[in-house]
């Protein structure tokens, strides 16, 4: 049995109709198409077009209909579950209501019309009688289920599974979903192909692309004619979903079986693609695992824009402080800001915010006074590159500490502190020449000036030191001797 799994937002209904069937005619192999629809009381739900749930999948079967062409080749069925049909058996109301057998437009149009939601959503049990439904031979067999919510009698899509499999039947599922919520869209996962819909319009769009290839195995990709370089995009697909199919992006004219990113069929319609940093002329290509090179079997044209850059921020800061840093870009995944030494090598990055954080956003430079760059840089190529950057100044700020020369054991104390305050800034007390980084009691400057540090129990010679989190060891920015006696 093959049944594929693709979870995205898109249409999955008007598809079969143009194309899955389309396909049909004059085909020398027989295909059986079993119409699944949803008449549970929740589709009397209205979808955030304000069209009811029912209304909309009527519509749209009914131009599925329309457009549908009698073949000898071409047998249309369907089954309806949740419309009462079955007295009394909510979790067993699922009927054939007409069987594959030719193409009664008539027939079939007046089910769709008369299907009056009422009951339960038993899914699991209405692909366990479509089984039965198929006849046992090498038809192509289809079925198209219409549903806006997950199973609720308490079956397990993998009996299903299961099921066709013991009878040794090979079907082409399309699932499509009408306004699921995540919970019901993850019930699908791994189970045939999948799209969810959100308006009429859409489950328009996805039936005719699903039946586009069901019966023929054709191919189209569709996305945006232009987009920013480094964005996000999506990207919709007509296809059989075989093992090894994906959708990629490649210069224009790049040679067959060239990708860049790239997202398995699988995944998904529509899927997601991260195109690349260089503006300029692409393509959008589907193509398949199965041969070496990789075979392109649909493209279709995007063009990649620059998009613009640009950093803000104080010329100069105290070393190690926070500052705040506005910024210009697209924002796509894996942006961000950071700041290095001046003339570092591209790609190379200290503290950072990534640009989804928001703009400005905040970093804490280095504790080192000197020349840096702050830049704009993205993870999607590597070497990290640098796509705007400008110059700051880090200023060594004056640390200095103030506290009783002597202290008895246990005892607190008052230390008054002069220093930047920056984030992870401390005092602390600790053994005379004890290595960098060591602490004892301590207070963190932001807790005020003075602040109070308890004294070490045994007596002896110690150091109160002013230190920061900032570098690792800890490092010593100044200090002062104090006898505790």
């Amino acid at each position: 049995m093959h049944l594929q799994m693709s979870s995205r937002r898109t249409s999955v209904v008007l598809a079969l109709s143009l194309g899955l069937l389309a396909g049909a005619a004059g085909a020398q192999t027989t295909t059986n198409v079993q119409l699944i629809l949803d008449a549970s009381g929740s589709m009397l739900g209205k979808l955030p077009d304000g069209q009811t749930r029912i209304a909309s999948a009527k519509s749209t079967l009914t131009q599925f209909l329309t457009g549908l062409k009698a073949d000898p080749s071409l047998n249309v069925g369907m089954r309806i579950y949740g419309a009462g049909l079955k007295a009394g058996a909510q979790c067993e109301d699922s009927v054939l209501v007409t069987p594959m057998k030719g193409f009664d437009k008539a027939a079939l149009q007046k089910q769709v019309n008369d299907a009056k939601p009422k009951g339960a959503t038993p899914i699991v049990y209405s692909l366990m009688q479509a089984a039965a439904d198929f006849p046992k031979d090498s038809s192509r067999k289809v079925i198209v289920l219409v549903t806006d919510g997950e199973e609720s009698c308490g079956g397990k899509l993998n009996d299903a599974v299961a099921t066709f499999k013991k009878l040794g039947i090979e079907v082409d599922l399309r699932i499509i979903g009408i306004d699921l919520n995540d919970k019901a869209r993850k019930s699908f996962e791994g189970v045939g192909t999948f799209e969810n819909t959100r308006s009429g319009a859409e489950l328009g769009e996805a039936l005719g692309r699903a039946t586009a290839t069901a019966q023929t195995g054709k191919y189209a990709i569709s996305g945006p004619k232009s987009a920013g370089a480094g964005s996000q995009i999506e990207v919709k697909w007509t296809g059989p979903n075989n093992p090894g199919d994906y959708v990629t992006i490649v210069k224009k004219g790049a040679p067959i079986g060239n990708y860049k990113d790239y997202f398995y069929t699988k995944a998904g319609n529509p899927g997601k693609l991260i195109v690349p940093l260089d503006p300029g002329e692409y393509e959008l290509r589907y193509s398949s695992e199965k041969a070496n090179p990789n075979p392109t079997l649909a493209t279709a044209p995007i063009t990649l824009t620059p998009p613009t850059y640009g950093l803000s921020a104080p010329k100069s800061a105290g070393a190690g402080s926070q500052i705040e840093v506005k910024w210009t870009g697209p924002n796509n995944p894996g942006d961000y800001v950071t700041v290095v030494e001046k003339g570092a090598p591209v790609g190379k990055y200290t503290t950072y915010f990534y640009t989804k954080a928001g703009s400005p956003g905040k970093l804490i430079v280095p504790l080192a006074a000197g020349e840096y760059e702050l830049r704009y840089s993205s993870e999607k190529a590597n070497p990290n590159p640098t796509l705007a950057s400008i110059p700051l100044t880090l200023i060594a700020p004056k640390y200095g500490l103030s506290a009783p020369a002597s202290a008895k054991p246990g005892s607190s104390i008052q230390v008054k502190w002069t220093g930047p305050n920056n984030p992870g800034d401390y005092v602390t007390v600790v053994a005379k020449g004890a290595p960098v980084g060591e602490y004892k009691d301590y207070f963190y400057t932001r807790n005020g000036n003075p602040g109070t540090l308890k004294m070490p129990t045994q007596p002896g010679s110690y150091e109160i030191r002013y230190s920061s989190e900032k570098a690792s060891p800890n490092p010593t920015l100044s200090s002062v001797a104090i006898e505790v006696r």
